[in-house]
């Protein structure tokens, strides 16, 4: 954990250049670490994702790439949790959208494995942020997974169960989507 503890804050570093070749490292890291990652997912996520938010195209390219090579050494269902703390959590419009769609890539196979976990963590996260405008496309995108996934019905009474005034705008983004 101590490797942990002194690697991670380099992952956001404010000098780009220190930025750069910590993602660099990581990428080459990831195959070699597979067996520990569950125990440091929350951490090492909570120092990449701001990087999605970076202005610098090579900073956001990496950064995706981890994340993308992190699923393939991880439990995908801890990940997807994560994912989705991640969209409930985060503040910055240009990370959702990125996260979100990650979401997407892994919903079939997460709900194949561990369906209620897909309804617990997803179905909340998908009512809270009906409304919002940047990620619109991106949830509507997510809702029309659900629905293939869940079925029409379950997916409308799950939403009703969690805020029953949301139904409506599920069935928008599902007819829009």
């Amino acid at each position: 954990m101590r490797v942990t503890d002194a690697f991670c804050p380099r992952l956001k570093d404010s000098n780009s250049k220190v930025n750069v070749y910590a993602l660099q490292s990581l990428l080459k890291m990831l195959p070699h670490l597979s067996s520990s990652l569950d125990t440091v997912l929350t951490p090492f996520t909570e120092h990449l994702v701001p990087n999605l938010a970076s202005q610098r195209a090579n900073i956001v390219s990496i950064t995706s790439q981890i994340l993308d090579t992190v699923r393939d050494h991880v439990d995908n269902p801890a990940l997807y949790c994560e994912y989705c703390r991640i969209v409930r959590t985060s503040a910055n419009p240009r990370i959702k959208p990125i996260i979100i769609d990650k979401l997407c890539d892994m919903v079939r196979e997460v709900h194949s494995a561990k369906p209620k976990l897909v309804e617990q963590v997803t179905v909340p996260l998908v009512v809270d942020n009906t409304e919002g405008l940047a990620q619109g496309a991106h949830i509507g995108r997510l809702c029309t997974l659900l629905h293939q996934v869940m079925g029409g019905n379950r997916l409308c009474a799950e939403v009703a169960r969690t805020k029953p005034g949301s139904v409506s705008a599920i069935r928008d983004h599902l007819s829009t989507g």
